[in-house]
């Protein structure tokens, strides 16, 4: 069990935890999840590698379905099901996020469907050693949330490692994060989109970055007075934030219109910083992402 930098008591209480097979805890300083996810690959011994995020709990018979996924000889990323549970009682946001996901597991299960870049993630993964340790394991260059998990699917495709869907490998996932961190999480995913383009320019065309023309022209003015007001005031983040925990409490017919929108606001927030920190991306991906920096409508 690798843990990045929490100080919580989970190492401890991992290190007392009575278990029938070897449990270890693996600490170190926060260094984001792609060197978290190397320090435990690095320790594992075993002939599959199976990767799980912290907020899924497997269903019984998970590591066996994995494990039957992968027939010998086969050069295989295996996703397994990772659905949200949702009921009356969950939050708002996390109804938002359960039914967005869901509906991205529905599309995987599809026959024959062909997993892109942008559908993979590693929250619950498997993989034989031999072949991630190949194709080479995280990168560590993205330390903040966000696209380790599509830069290393470019890779695992491009060493011609099939990606498929287990339904049958399930793990609950138990999403908990409010408003403010998922705010958060999407100001990051717009930075190392930034990160993602400049290490393989021909991404860009698949990413988010090149959707910044699209969408209404009053959304699109909106949000530009809203990225120029940023720069003014180191505290129109926080107020969109605040205006949407104010939604929530109230709750309106539109509030799921109103987290796309806020999402797509934080997500160009974090692009358009990084591309300021980094003028070269500019030149490798064109105007498109050039006007994101300067956020024209």
């Amino acid at each position: 069990m690798s843990i990045d930098g929490s100080e919580d008591g989970t190492r401890e209480m991992v290190d007392r935890l009575p278990s029938p097979y070897e449990l270890r805890a693996l600490w170190q300083p926060n260094r984001g999840r792609a060197a978290a996810c190397n320090a435990g690959i690095r320790e594992a011994r075993g002939e599959l590698l199976v990767l799980l995020d912290d907020d899924m709990e497997p269903a019984p018979g998970f590591l066996a379905a994995h494990r039957q996924a992968h027939p010998g000889g086969s050069r295989l990323g295996v996703l397994g099901a990772v659905p949200i549970t949702l009921d009356p009682s969950s939050p708002p946001v996390v109804e938002y996020i359960g039914m967005k996901f869901n509906r991205h597991l529905q599309k995987l299960a599809q026959p024959d469907y062909r997993i892109h870049f942008r559908d993979f993630y590693s929250g619950n993964f498997s993989i034989r050693r031999e072949v991630l340790l190949d194709v080479g394991i995280f990168d560590e260059a993205f330390k903040v949330y966000g696209n380790e998990d599509g830069e290393l699917a470019l890779r695992l495709l491009g060493a011609v490692v099939r990606l498929v869907y287990s339904p049958e490998a399930v793990a609950q996932q138990h999403y908990t994060k409010d408003f403010a961190a998922l705010a958060r999480d999407n100001l990051a995913k717009g930075r190392t989109a930034v990160l993602l383009a400049r290490k393989y320019p021909d991404t860009f065309r698949d990413l988010k970055l090149s959707t910044y023309r699209q969408g209404s022209r009053k959304w699109r003015l909106l949000r530009a007075g809203l990225l120029g007001l940023g720069s003014l005031s180191a505290g129109t983040p926080d107020a969109v934030i605040r205006f949407m925990e104010w939604l929530e409490r109230r709750r309106p017919a539109q509030l799921h219109l109103y987290y796309g929108l806020a999402l797509d606001y934080f997500y160009w927030l974090g692009a358009r910083s990084a591309l300021r920190e980094i003028p070269s991306v500019d030149q490798g991906l064109g105007s498109p992402a050039k006007s994101a920096g300067e956020a024209q409508p």
